[in-house]
């Protein structure tokens, strides 16, 4: 691991894995970032595991002797979160929304389990420690000289998704609600609400974003998602009003994002993976 720097006391934490954990990468195949402040570090997204996290905290130490003091839970999914118990002596707030607190609390070993099964158990028996501060609107944190905004996504990529947005900077941590190049997974996201935030993040004209999973990237990262996504429901989309099943519509949906796929390995495991999945929301979305 090591340390990007893409604004002043802002850092990015990039894996270079592009698939699920594994032995082979350890677990760590999501990336985190952390603002450096006069009173301590707030870290954005923690990692798969206790080890991941306390080699995170080795990667800040080579920054800043501060202390890790906040924390935020992005979305629900266990590599952005199970980091948490690595700083455990110093954090004061863990931050995530409502639905995403809850969430770890009730399938936070279930993700233990599940993340020890497919590392062969390198990612060992994490401890969970679940989010203290629940953020259900747009909040302002103060660090220091340093304003972040946290705001909620609309559960675009996943329920209870959370972004920070550091305006003077120009600098957009998004978690999963955008990957720049490995295939987003949306088995669990409301892919036209993504589509619709995908519209206003561009709006905002990041000069840096830190995604979930991928390289640091701009707002041609947000067009190049947002184009990939509304392919995908076209795709399904018109498959549906020809009345095609799920799994019938496939082979036409994969060609019509065959473009894409240079951008974004994974894509035809994905797609088949979550297909259904967008097929049901094209079905209530005809009935609107």
């Amino acid at each position: 691991m090591q340390a990007t720097q893409v604004a002043n006391n802002v850092y990015a934490v990039i894996t270079p894995a592009r698939d699920y954990p594994n032995p082979d990468n350890r677990g760590w195949n999501s990336n985190s970032a952390f603002i450096v402040a006069e009173e301590g570090v707030l870290l954005f997204d923690t990692g798969a595991s206790r080890e991941i996290g306390e080699s995170i905290k080795k990667v800040i130490a080579g920054v800043s002797s501060k202390p890790v003091r906040w924390i935020v839970n992005s979305h629900g999914h266990g590599d952005h979160w199970l980091g948490n118990v690595a700083f455990k002596n110093t954090v004061e707030s863990i931050y995530a929304s409502e639905q995403v607190a809850s969430a770890i609390v009730a399938d936070g070993q279930a993700w233990v389990d599940r993340f020890n099964r497919m590392t062969d158990g390198v990612t060992g028996n994490t401890i969970v420690l679940p989010p203290n501060r629940l953020i259900n609107e747009p909040t302002e944190i103060r660090l220091g000289n340093t304003r972040a905004l946290l705001f909620l996504s609309g559960n675009s990529h996943s329920p209870g998704d959370l972004l920070l947005w550091l305006p003077e900077q120009k600098v957009l941590l998004t978690g999963d609600v955008v990957y720049s190049d490995r295939m987003p997974s949306t088995m669990n996201a409301n892919v036209k609400q993504w589509i619709n935030l995908l519209g206003e993040l561009e709006a905002m004209q990041p000069k840096i974003i830190v995604p979930g999973h991928g390289k640091i990237t701009d707002v041609a990262g947000i067009q190049r998602l947002r184009g990939l996504l509304q392919a995908f429901w076209i795709a399904v989309e018109k498959g549906y009003y020809e009345g095609k099943t799920d799994y019938e519509m496939a082979p036409e949906v994969l060609q019509a994002l065959s473009p894409f796929k240079p951008d974004y390995p994974g894509l035809e495991e994905k797609v088949r993976r979550d297909i259904s999945h967008v097929y049901l929301q094209v079905e209530a979305a005809s009935f609107e």
